[in-house]
């Protein structure tokens, strides 16, 4: 090794004192022997050098004695100290990032088989519904363009992979992010570079940096305040919330009950901690502010200032409050009371390039949402988890109508409507060890003609909490060890009124139906 003392010392004197500064983790007798080592080594260097000049003298007389074997043989010993030093320190730093930021992740690997009747765009689906109802857009193309009665995939198979991140980055200073990947087995639908890249090559070739963030965001908490308060701002954790964790095996996931908000929001959120003023425990007040909707030119290609308004319809901004609690006199339990204020509800979801609705792009409205959610663990110490929630909704147009079809809620954007929506269902651990003590559970939703909800985030194949009508879901899990589940499902869905997770146009009546069974594994680590 051709490292000189004088750059070995520099090394050292950086990189051992900066690892004590910035990490606990490093116990100072280890550090005091890091250094006793280098200034042992200091002098095998000194001795290693008048070696080297020894050697070289007795090369110059061809003088090949058993010295020099001697010699050589320090030579390597001290060459290894000098490697195992740095190891040492390439370990330390490594093991100083990893305590920083802490990483998991987690696959879902699922096969639904479905059948949808009398879907005929004259009674039930446009393609905008089903889109936003969460069927992909290639498939719902088909089906809205289809004149059959109904139709079955049985063989639909996905792919969800998740990358979990958090970091204390302070006493006071936490971030936590969440990397999503979600796609169909053999997605290459998209037509973007013609029959070249697909599905069996798109990791592999050159395309472009998009990586798909679930969630970004920071929580701060000030100390030294009256009342204890947080803020929360970035890519918020508005994704399977309550009661979702049911029968997702796990713990909660979202600050938001899952009937009023499934989807991936950004905004700043302030809460106050209330347990000493209420006296009640885990309670807090939320006051939230996002965007639904930003309009900008980033889909011109050459655009000079990308970022900047394109003058169609205004941004749709959001704003909420949330107050949750446990239920008093019940362990384990939850109860949010929920406000949402949507202003300047938009005609386009997308850029021009994807525009659902061919339509110039203006604001069609606002949307008041509401909503009461409680639920409990282990109730009574039966083994059953329950829960129940309840969504409203009122529309506030204001006349536009694009197309003539186009309104908030009404083909004239004119009238203004009022939808609820019901969510019920319970899960419960059956106590047979042999098994891990497996679940299975049932629920129910119900949506009325004009209900609307912003679950559009949702990781089911149909976006069922959004339904105009009614859904049946069982579902039966097997835990494997804390790691690995399975789970399987039955799902039925009746559709009493059309265009289910749209908040454009009048609901039609509607006697499609759908009929969904599907198995998935679930890991994670």
């Amino acid at each position: 090794m051709k490292t000189n003392l004088a750059s070995l010392a520099i090394l050292l004197a950086l990189a051992v004192p900066a690892l004590a500064e910035e990490t606990v983790t490093i116990p100072l007798a280890e550090y005091q022997a890091i250094i006793q080592r280098l200034d042992a080594m200091q002098g095998q260097m000194s001795e290693l050098d008048s070696l080297r000049q020894r050697v070289e003298e007795l090369e110059s007389n061809k003088a090949l004695a058993p010295p020099v074997q001697n010699e050589e043989r320090k030579h390597a010993m001290v060459t290894e100290d000098i490697d195992i030093l740095y190891n040492t320190v390439d370990a330390l730093e490594t093991k100083q990032v990893r305590n920083k930021l802490n990483f998991g992740a987690e696959l879902r690997t699922r096969v639904d088989s479905y059948r949808v009747k009398n879907y005929t765009s004259a009674n039930m689906n446009t393609f905008q519904e089903l889109v936003l109802s969460g069927v992909p857009p290639v498939e719902a193309r088909d089906l809205a363009n289809s004149h059959h009665e109904s139709t079955t995939d049985n063989n639909n198979w996905t792919n969800r992979f998740r990358i979990n991140m958090d970091a204390q980055i302070s006493e006071t200073l936490m971030f936590h992010g969440r990397l999503s990947m979600y796609k169909n087995w053999g997605d290459s639908d998209d037509g973007s570079s013609g029959d070249m890249l697909n599905d069996w090559n798109a990791s592999h070739w050159p395309g472009t940096s998009n990586l798909w963030v679930d969630r970004a965001y920071v929580d701060w908490t000030p100390s030294g305040m009256p009342i204890p308060l947080a803020l929360t701002v970035g890519r918020h954790p508005s994704t399977d919330g309550p009661p979702l964790e049911f029968k997702d095996n796990r713990l909660r996931q979202s600050t938001y009950p899952a009937l009023i908000i499934d989807g991936e929001g950004d905004g700043i959120v302030l809460t106050l901690g209330l347990d000493k003023p209420t006296g009640w425990k885990n309670t807090g007040l939320r006051f939230a502010y996002g965007k639904a909707y930003h309009s900008d030119d980033d889909s011109i290609v050459g655009t000079t200032f990308p970022f900047l308004d394109d003058n169609e319809a205004g941004d749709s901004d959001m704003y909420a409050a949330f107050f949750e609690s446990e239920v008093p006199g019940i362990k384990d339990s939850l109860m949010v009371f929920s406000y949402v204020r949507a202003q300047d509800l938009p005609f386009r979801l997308g850029d021009s390039a994807n525009n659902l609705f061919d339509v110039p792009n203006e604001s069609t409205g606002d949307m008041d949402l509401w909503g009461a959610h409680f639920q409990v663990r282990d109730f009574l110490d039966s083994g059953t988890d329950l829960f129940l929630s309840y969504g409203g909704d009122r529309s506030h147009p204001n006349g536009a109508a694009s197309g003539g079809i186009f309104g908030l809620l009404s083909d004239d954007g004119l009238e203004s409507h009022s939808g609820y929506a019901l969510y019920g269902g319970f899960r419960y651990t059956i106590p047979f060890t042999p098994l891990n003590r497996p679940k299975f559970g049932f629920e129910y939703n119900y949506g009325s003609k004009y209900w609307v909800s912003m679950t559009m985030g949702t990781s089911e194949l149909f976006n069922k909490l959004a339904t105009r009508g009614s859904v049946y879901d069982a579902y039966y899990i097997q835990p494997v060890n804390k790691y690995l589940f399975f789970r399987l499902g039955l799902m039925h869905v009746d559709y009493n009124h059309t265009r289910s997770g749209c908040y454009l146009t009048e609901p039609q009546p509607s006697e499609a139906s759908l009929y969904n069974t599907y198995l998935l594994m679930d890991v994670r680590f």
